[in-house]
């Protein structure tokens, strides 16, 4: 999953042909062919999902989009080269900098209360922009894929600013199972929580928030402050004002 898809639904691919032909390999701009092929960015490739069983927590198969991820809306996606990354392989994999994504760098995260005064203001004024601001890359989806029509002739998707974006990727994932028959009925099974990939899958989700609020701040040192809970007390920008 990660390898192929650290993304859910790229603007290039929300529509009608994306879902027809399941293919989401978008062009980066940089040299106008898909995936940066002609760069050595990246290809288009099958997407490579395991064939292990599910747990017992979900002893289903059909039902979910979110089943054997993202096979239900794309089975083609970019496969990056190197070190680079992104739904195109338009960017750097997540701690590399540079034109080729050569350059290693540490990102140092911080206790927010260890932060000044203004460096809580400025997290803050973020997270106000992150609200503020349309994703130019990523939609969401506002429907199953059963109802967007067996050829995709009716996309359901839409706008969302960045900060809502993650909002919802994060209860895209956790949120319960239709599991439909007699009373239309909901079961609660959680993606994201109630497997091994819990770890991994908020670590993979926190790198991508930090990088989408990076961009829209043009601020590619921004990091986002951890916080311990046994700080609350004396932490005001941590409640009221969050």
């Amino acid at each position: 999953f990660f390898e192929t898809c650290w993304s859910q639904f790229p603007r290039p691919c929300a529509n009608s042909e994306g879902l027809r032909t399941k293919e989401c390999c978008p062009v980066w701009s940089g040299d106008g062919s898909p995936c940066g092929a002609l760069s050595g960015r990246g290809f288009c490739a099958d997407v490579s999902v395991s064939d292990e069983p599910n747990g017992p927590q979900y002893p289903h198969s059909g039902i979910d989009d979110r089943e054997r991820w993202p096979l239900a809306f794309f089975n083609r996606t970019c496969r990056c080269a190197g070190n680079y990354g992104g739904f195109n392989c338009g960017e750097c994999r997540f701690g590399y900098w540079g034109s080729n994504c050569a350059e290693y760098r540490e990102s140092v995260r911080r206790n927010i209360m260890s932060m000044s005064t203004t460096e809580q203001q400025k997290f803050i004024s973020y997270l106000n922009l992150a609200k503020n601001t349309i994703n130019p890359d990523y939609v969401i989806t506002t429907g199953t894929r059963a109802e967007m029509g067996e050829n995709g002739e009716s996309p359901m998707f839409s706008d969302i600013n960045t900060y809502d974006l993650f909002v919802w990727i994060h209860y895209y994932v956790s949120r319960d199972t239709f599991l439909g028959g007699p009373g239309n009925v909901w079961r609660d099974i959680d993606f994201a929580h109630e497997s091994a990939a819990f770890l991994p899958w908020h670590r993979v989700y926190l790198l991508h928030w930090e990088q989408e609020i990076r961009k829209i701040a043009g601020d590619f040192n921004f990091t986002i402050p951890y916080w311990d809970w046994r700080d609350a007390q004396s932490c005001e920008v941590c409640t009221d004002n969050l």
